[in-house]
């Protein structure tokens, strides 16, 4: 034994034959891809977590690749809905406010594929900040997204109030002759230089924000693992091997010496004494791991708002209702994220005007213009045609009232082109009558 340990190809030999026995071992205890420890959250701190997430997004993580990806893009889908409307609460006075924000939103790809992009960020970071550059020659404003996961930033806030942002400070990425490519210079942003907001964490918390996807990290990770274990399983037992039992050892060495002589398969004819049959995995593993997937995708689902067909299981909606239920689910899991999305660009079309005073010496006019995001569900749409539609024509509310219920509408506008519609029908009205009495014959002795 001695001269095993002695002869260095045969202890190589020894410890890959131990690890083939450790990952058969847990091939068949569903444990393939399991860690040592699967206990308690392995994402605690900020940094490490929106790491993971970013790292996941972008797809070089080993597991919660596709759960993460797909619950960030959808829920910053549901979150931007169709987009930002601008309001303004008189457009002929404000006219030049809104032209120059117009052109701000079409300048810097707001009316496209920004606002989800933003979105998709705060999903990964918790926070979203942009900062404020004046472009002279576009004579506009160039926003720009700022990733904490790239430049480690700290938002300082005033001692006596924590909601007013009064500085930002970091290192940012440069083009340089460094080994990554890139040299770090100082970042810093006063107050009317940057927008900041935060998704999630506690009121009180200006920086280390943990993101609400980051909640169900080890989840993802988890089902990511089960559905590998999955694989493996179905790789090594999902076709039935064929089992020769025999007698003794002289009969095992005839069978595998006949066997091997006709070159037999399944499917063709083998004769001999020894009892055969074929063997397979029990289902009772398979089902654990199935009910393992389901469970995980349920709490997932839960925990994001994301419905759990997104997730790849469409056969857990039983009916119709169920399906439309989970769209309100959606709806509102990301509520209160689109009001905080639209005190982002009320706040960022302010900063812009500001800025545009200062330096293009322009005189705008700031807080007239507010930004909505146009959500519109099935419910919605349901509650207009058998709620409200009957009780404006019962006169329990009058128009103003149901029109504010439509997403997307001009309330004032529609107003005034309804009274409008009103007064041309009742000068045709009152037209027509006095067409009709002027045609009507004078009878004599009769005053007109």
């Amino acid at each position: 034994m001695f001269e095993i340990f002695r002869n260095p190809i045969k202890v190589r030999e020894m410890r890959k034959q131990i690890v083939e026995l450790q990952n058969s071992v847990n091939i068949l205890i569903g444990g393939a891809t399991e860690q040592a420890s699967s206990r308690g959250n392995p994402y605690r701190t900020y940094q490490g977590a929106i790491t993971a997430l970013a790292q996941k997004y972008e797809g070089t993580a080993q597991y919660g690749v596709n759960q993460i990806r797909n619950i960030i893009d959808i829920r910053s889908a549901f979150i931007i809905g169709q987009g930002i409307q601008l309001n303004c609460e008189d457009e002929k006075l404000y006219s030049r406010e809104l032209e120059f924000i117009n052109d701000m939103i079409r300048y810097n790809n707001f009316d496209e594929e920004m606002p989800q992009e933003l979105a998709k960020e705060a999903e990964i970071e918790g926070r979203s900040l942009v900062k404020l550059i004046p472009n002279k020659e576009k004579q506009n404003v160039d926003i720009r997204y700022v990733s904490y996961n790239t430049n480690n930033y700290t938002v300082i806030s005033s001692p006596d109030d924590y909601q007013k942002y009064l500085k930002v400070t970091g290192k940012t990425r440069s083009s340089g002759n460094t080994i990554d490519g890139y040299k770090y210079v100082e970042l810093n942003l006063d107050a009317s230089e940057f927008v900041y907001k935060k998704f999630a964490g506690r009121v009180d918390k200006v920086n280390d924000i943990m993101p609400k996807t980051a909640m169900v990290l080890r989840h993802c990770e988890d089902l990511d693992k089960a559905l590998c274990d999955w694989r493996e399983a179905n790789y090594f037992f999902a076709v039935p091997t064929p089992y020769f039992k025999c007698v003794d050892v002289n009969e095992i060495k005839t069978t595998a010496a006949k066997i091997n002589e006709v070159n037999w398969r399944v499917g063709k004819a083998f004769i001999g004494t020894a009892d055969f049959k074929m063997v397979e995995i029990s289902g009772s593993g398979m089902n654990s791991i199935k009910e393992e997937i389901l469970a995980l995708a349920k709490f997932i689902s839960g925990a994001t708002g994301v419905p759990v067909h997104f997730l790849g299981l469409p056969d857990l909606m039983s009916n119709r209702a169920v399906s439309t239920d989970l769209f309100e689910f959606i709806n509102a899991s990301t509520n209160k994220e689109r009001h905080i999305w639209e005190g982002f660009y009320e706040e960022l079309f302010d900063k812009a005007l500001l800025m545009a005073n200062k330096v293009f010496k322009r005189n705008y006019a700031t807080g007239k213009i507010k930004a909505k995001i146009l959500s519109i569900t099935e419910s919605q749409i349901r509650q207009l045609a058998e709620i409200w539609l009957p009780l404006y024509s019962a006169g329990v509310v009058d128009l103003r009232y149901i029109l504010g219920k439509i997403p997307d509408i001009d309330v004032e506008e529609q107003i005034s082109s309804q009274e409008e519609s009103a007064l041309k029908m009742f000068e045709k009205v009152k037209q027509q009558e006095k067409e009709q009495i002027e045609d009507q014959p004078v009878e004599e002795g009769v005053l007109t």
